[in-house]
Formats: C-alpha cells, structure tokens, sequence
C-alpha cells in the first residue's frame, strides 16, 4: 500500500494522496512520500508542474487523533517540524505546484492546499480549520492560509470553525478557481501554465517570496505553539473525550 502514487504526463508530475481508508491524514509516511514527489518533480528538468490530489472524500484530514494524542510527541522546544518544512518547501519548490481537492480538506489538510501556487475546488470541495473544536491551534497552517485571504479572514475561519464550499473557499482567496468540472478546470489551468517555461515560475514564485518575507523564526515558533496545545493536558482530555 502506498501513501502517494505518481504519474507523469507531458512535463507534470501527479501526486495522488492514496489513503482514503485513512482521510489521506498527515502521517510521516506520507510526508516523506510527498517529500519524494517534490524530489522528483524538482529533478526531472522537462517538469513543470507539480499536482497534488487525493482519491476518496477527503483531500486531507490533516493529522489523525482519532485515537486522542499520539503517544510520540516531540517536546514543545524541537525546531522546525516536517509538516511546515513541506508547506515551506511546496511555497518554494521552483516547479509551480496545484492543489486540486475534490473532497473534505480539514485542519491541516487546509494548510496543505493552501501552501500551494494554485488551488482548484471542485464540486465536493469543502475546507474546514477544525482545530480550534478540540483546543489546538493551526500555527503551522495558518501563515499559508492567511498568505491567501488575509490575517483576519484566516483568524476568524480557525476561530468560528467555518466549513467553505468550493464557491466560499475562492471568494475568500483560499481557491482560485472553482469548478463544477474540478478535471476539467486542472486541464484549462495546465494549458495555461504550459505557455510560461519552469525558469520564469521559477523566478516569479522567488519574487513574490520577497514581497512578503516571513520572519525566519517562524518556523520554529509555530512548531512549538502548536507542540505547547498539543501537550497540554487540558487539551490531551479533550481530544481523548472527543475520541472516545
């Protein structure tokens, strides 16, 4: 069983999240099989674009604590976490990289589109910031989020726990398109971005970086905000109430 599967199409790599039975939940696993798509799309020279998609009704249930609080959790003082180090990377990586979700995209499932170039919601698209409900904080997610709508808009989908459809995600900038066709949408946004060769994105996305620096810290900040609720025990009793 495999966490991502690849496939390759005239200068576009595909990466399916492939664990429906599992709401394609941030894992380790598939960070590292997402790590390895960006690895791929970055070294093959003829890529261009990068596409991350999922097949069943989640795009991304963000982690799993289905089972309450994992046993493992790194101590609140740990430096950068992989799950930023992916958003980061996704933002950076100089191939353009698309969202397509089609299906439920919760907590840090959010962060993940939202982290890319170009996000298309499709008919079944809903995006959710559920991480409030059980006394976390989406410190990690919520940069990417709120680089798309704007502090506020971000702060206030986390705080009320909003659930957008794929029309409410794009007049809130966290889509850019929104499509009762989502493949069909993705094949319009491809032709278009066949037309710009992978040094010009490349420096674009550069440039765009500059226009609104994030402090380096950051980084390192959000993982311990996050660890910090994560470890609480306050907020450990409530995800296991919530579990059970």
């Amino acid at each position: 069983m495999t966490d991502v599967t690849l496939t390759r199409a005239r200068g576009v790599l595909h990466a399916r999240l492939d664990r429906p039975e599992l709401r394609n939940s941030v894992t380790p696993a598939l960070l590292d099989a997402l790590h390895a798509a960006v690895d791929s799309a970055e070294a093959d020279p003829h890529c261009r674009v990068l596409v991350l998609s999922a097949r069943g009704d989640d795009f991304c249930a963000g982690t799993d604590l289905s089972d309450g609080v994992p046993a493992e959790v790194p101590e609140p003082t740990a430096g950068e976490l992989p799950y930023w180090t992916l958003l980061e990377r996704l933002t950076r990586t100089p191939v353009v990289t698309v969202a397509l979700v089609d299906g439920r995209a919760s907590a840090g499932g959010v962060g993940l589109a939202a982290a890319c170039d170009l996000v298309i919601a499709g008919p079944r698209a809903r995006f959710r910031l559920t991480e409030a409900l059980v006394g976390l904080v989406p410190a990690m997610a919520l940069p990417f989020v709120a680089r798309r709508t704007g502090e506020q808009r971000a702060f206030s989908a986390t705080l009320l726990a909003e659930d957008l459809d794929a029309a409410a995600a794009a007049d809130a900038g966290l889509a850019d398109r929104a499509a009762e066709d989502a493949e069909q949408a993705l094949r319009h946004v491809l032709v278009g971005l066949s037309r710009v060769d992978r040094p010009t994105a490349a420096a674009l996305k550069e440039y765009r970086a500059r226009l609104s620096p994030r402090d380096e810290r950051l980084g390192r900040d959000a993982g311990r905000v996050f660890l910090d609720r994560l470890t609480d025990p306050a907020v450990r009793r409530l995800i296991g109430e919530r579990a059970a």
